[in-house]
């Protein structure tokens, strides 16, 4: 698998090249081949944006391929770039992709803190207020039939932010889905559509994208039982689809610990609650 930056520069170098790499059946379009992404001031490397939308757009226009088998886009805050998206994963579903990789978080979010997120995702709502310009529904059901599936935070809150997101409930074919998240509370209402949306989902990743570290903290929450579980969800899937994975030795520490918050965190009328850690 070549990353486009290569499969661009060996389709110059040859003719022979050239048809070879617009039948390869792995695609990675990364931002950051084309664009400085560490510069803040996104106007200054717009035009760099626009040049790497436009190469993708004019690739798979020439792409004689009839499968694809893996195809990545990698594209920090894509408003503006609506129907270039829109065409760019309708091209790889056409395509019968079997593993989908849609990326458009903004890398240098991964290395600041909370409040500086903050700051900088208001700086971007006064530039781009339209963030729900994607046709969401339009891009959510073309994913229906992708079995491996990639998603992030900004694509997760845009689901959030659309007319009717509880709505997004057709039955799709993913059986592994990754979704890259820290877990944020504006990433819950996506989280929850997807996994409403998977019955036969059967491994789950939740990739923590920062670079900081968790702090456990005593919450001064007390969850209510009774009126916790009336408004609780399940999910089929969690239930009858999804494998065991394996843990390593820290992951299954942070899992403990999670558990043993919620007991904590529970009111002495759920005594009888019990959590079991299967292979854990």
């Amino acid at each position: 698998m070549l990353p486009f930056k290569d499969l661009v520069r060996t389709s110059v170098l040859s003719r022979r090249w050239r048809y070879l790499c617009r039948e390869t059946t792995s695609l990675v379009f990364n931002e950051s081949d084309f664009v400085n992404l560490s510069v803040f001031d996104r106007e200054m490397v717009e035009p760099d944006r626009v040049f790497f939308v436009r190469v993708m757009r004019e690739w798979i226009s020439r792409f004689t391929g009839k499968i694809i088998e893996n195809f990545e886009i990698h594209l920090s805050q894509p408003m503006g770039f609506a129907g270039d998206i829109m065409s760019l994963t309708e091209f790889a579903t056409s395509r019968q992709v079997k593993n989908l990789v849609l990326d458009f978080s903004d890398p240098i979010q991964r290395n600041l803190s909370q409040a500086q997120q903050i700051i900088r995702d208001g700086l971007l709502r006064c530039r781009y207020p339209q963030k729900n310009e994607l046709d969401v529904s339009h891009l959510f059901f073309n994913l229906l039939y992708v079995r491996n599936l990639t998603v992030c935070s900004f694509f997760l809150q845009v689901l959030q932010d659309c007319d009717d997101p509880m709505a997004l409930h057709d039955s799709m074919k993913t059986q592994h889905l990754v979704m890259k998240t820290n877990m944020h509370a504006n990433d819950f209402v996506g989280i929850s559509i997807f996994l409403n949306s998977c019955p036969e989902l059967e491994s789950l990743t939740f990739d923590l994208v920062t670079s900081s570290r968790f702090v456990r903290a005593p919450s001064p929450l007390v969850i209510d039982p009774v009126s916790h579980w009336l408004t609780s969800k399940s999910y089929e899937c969690l239930e009858k689809t999804l494998k065991a994975e394996g843990l390593n030795h820290n992951q299954k520490r942070w899992v403990l610990a999670g558990v043993e918050e919620v007991q904590q965190n529970f009111k002495r009328a759920s005594r009888h609650l019990r959590i079991t850690l299967h292979n854990a």
